[in-house]
Order: C-alpha cells, then sequence, then structure tokens
C-alpha cells in the first residue's frame, strides 16, 4: 500500500537541533525530537513524506529565505537515515521510503519569481502561499483573511501553475482562497487542514471551500493535531481523524482526501497516532470503515492521481 503524508516539519526541528536556526525560548535541546525517521516510517509503511522549509514565525521581517536554506542544510541529515530524496512525487517507491520538499509561506520567495525558479530547482513540488503572517502574496486565515491575493500572489501563482507546483491553501484566508478558485489554472489542494463543520477554527476548510476543492478536482490532507480536530473534552484518538476523513466523503470527496499529519510542528497528537510507526493504526481504523479501494485511495493513491495532474 502507497502511504502518503503531505505536511511535517522535521527539517524545522533538524536545523533547530543542529543550532542553525533558533530554538523557541522555552525550548531546550531535549525537547526537540524529530518523529519522522527512516525507522518510523518503515515501521508504519509511510512511502513518501512531504516536509516543509517553513519562513518561520514571523514573516517577511524574519529573513524566511536564510531560515529555509538553513533547513535545506538539514536534508543531508533525513537521507543520511537512508531516507530518498524525490523531485517527482510519482518517483516514490513503497520500498524506498522518503521525502519531497514543500514551502510554508512563500515570502521565502522574496517577492521574486527568480527565487520560485530557485526553490523549483531545488526540488519544492508544494507551496503554502501563507503561514500565519501576511506577505507579498496575501493574508493569512487569521488576520485580514477577507482579503484576496495581492498581484505577486496572483503572478507567483501563474508560474508555480505552469512549473508544476501544487499551490497548498492551509493558512490561507478565506479571500485569497475562492481568488485561487476563481483564476488558478490547476486546481489548488489543502496540505494539512481539517473540517469547519466539526470544528470551529479559522485554519480549517468551511463545507463550501471543501465542495469547491472537490469540483476543481483539488485535494485534503487532515491534519491531526487536536485542537484542530476537536474543542471537545473527550480525547482526541484516531477516530477523531476518521470522523474528518468521513466529512469530506459525505460531501463526496472520497477521491479528495488523505493525510497531513503536521508532524514535528504540533506539540501533541492523537492517541494513537504520536509518530509515522502509528499510521497503521489509521489504515486500521479505515478499514472498519470503508472497502479496500476507498483506502487504498485515502493512503496514497488518490494524492498520487491529484499531483499528476498538476
Amino acid at each position: 500500500m502507497i502511504i502518503i503524508d503531505t505536511h511535517c516539519d522535521t527539517l524545522t526541528e533538524l536545523a533547530k537541533l543542529a543550532g542553525r536556526i533558533e530554538r523557541h525560548p522555552a525550548q531546550s535541546s531535549s525537547d526537540v525530537n524529530p518523529v519522522v525517521t527512516y525507522e518510523h516510517m518503515k515501521q508504519g509503511g509511510v512511502t513518501l513524506q512531504v516536509t516543509t522549509l517553513w519562513a518561520g514565525p514571523i514573516g517577511p521581517a524574519g529573513h524566511p529565505y536564510e531560515r529555509a536554506m538553513a533547513q535545506v542544510e538539514s536534508i543531508p541529515e533525513l537521507t543520511a537515515q537512508g531516507l530518498v530524496q524525490y523531485k517527482e512525487f510519482v518517483s516514490a517507491k513503497e520500498d524506498a521510503p522518503g521525502f519531497i520538499l514543500s514551502v510554508e509561506g512563500a515570502e521565502v520567495f522574496e517577492g521574486s519569481i527568480e527565487r520560485v525558479h530557485e526553490f523549483y530547482d531545488r526540488g519544492v513540488r508544494m507551496c503554502a502561499l501563507l503561514w500565519n503572517n501576511e506577505n507579498e502574496l496575501g493574508y493569512p486565515h487569521c488576520k485580514d483573511g477577507d482579503k484576496p491575493l495581492k498581484p505577486f500572489g496572483l503572478e507567483a501563482v501563474r508560474e508555480m501553475n505552469r512549473l508544476g507546483i501544487a499551490i497548498d491553501v492551509s493558512h490561507l484566508g478565506e479571500g485569497g482562497f475562492w481568488d485561487l478558485i476563481e483564476h488558478a489554472d490547476k486546481s489548488p489542494m489543502a496540505s494539512h487542514s481539517c473540517c469547519r463543520a466539526l470544528r470551529d477554527h479559522s485554519r480549517n476548510l468551511t463545507d463550501d471551500q471543501i465542495r469547491a476543492l472537490i469540483l476543481r478536482g483539488g485535494w485534503i490532507g487532515i491534519n491531526f493535531y487536536p485542537a484542530f480536530l476537536s474543542d471537545k473534552p473527550n480525547p482526541v484518538t484516531v477516530q477523531t481523524v476518521v470522523d474528518h476523513i468521513d466529512h469530506i466523503i459525505q460531501l463526496g470527496g472520497a477521491g479528495n482526501v488523505g493525510f497531513g499529519s503536521d508532524f514535528d510542528g504540533i506539540e501533541s497528537t492523537p492517541i494513537g497516532l504520536e509518530h509515522p510507526g502509528k499510521m497503521g493504526n489509521l489504515v486500521d481504523a479505515l478499514r472498519a470503515r470503508y472497502d479496500e479501494q476507498t483506502v487504498r485511495g485515502i493512503a496514497g493513491e488518490s494524492f498520487l492521481r491529484y499531483i499528476s495532474k498538476i
């Protein structure tokens, strides 16, 4: 079975461990313990992990390009474990677990189309336009989220569409989202988002957004962060993740949904999904609810169909 996870922050954590970027003031070196490893991926049967180059917590003022390059310098620490760096999703092999690069926060481009090309040449094949800060492309979900994309945002989207970089709407405000739906040449995706109908949070997608992505042929990876999955006092478990997947399926998205864990970027996880080695628990929970063809699609095949069109 092909299992694909479309978001983690492992390169950020590795760069912290190496002292290439700063840790949070409350973080000690012992608090930085990346869970996305060759051993865990083999244990959980994970074929391919998308690991992001994160622009950082303060946006364009925080030297995002330099931060991204510090994370690029950490790539050998993944390949030394035995993980393969792929530049094309369709090249991934089940018996050779590996990773592919994305961007989270397109302020790393510094307002330059030439930078878009540079990151493409480095192997970036997905790009979340925003994190939680306004940048040269647009506005995040948490501030001025009703505003549309900026002119450079539309220009960069067109060029990424041309190159074959998937446009990721996670963290993007609704104004920018609907701009993409109307103007993007290729279908956008959400690498690590949940359903607002089940957890009312601005980081989550509304049913209208989910339907729009489905109609455009897009794709959604469900985030494992408990705060985005539920606000109820009950423990968040593997079944909570399945509930979000099922909500998208009920909206018509059986072929448009999968996994976007956010491992190494979240401080807590659902019970039974503490690291990639536990992915089998999620697959088993899906098998208890759906037929094998549907499960295989959710696990990774539907994402490969999506990305092949990008």
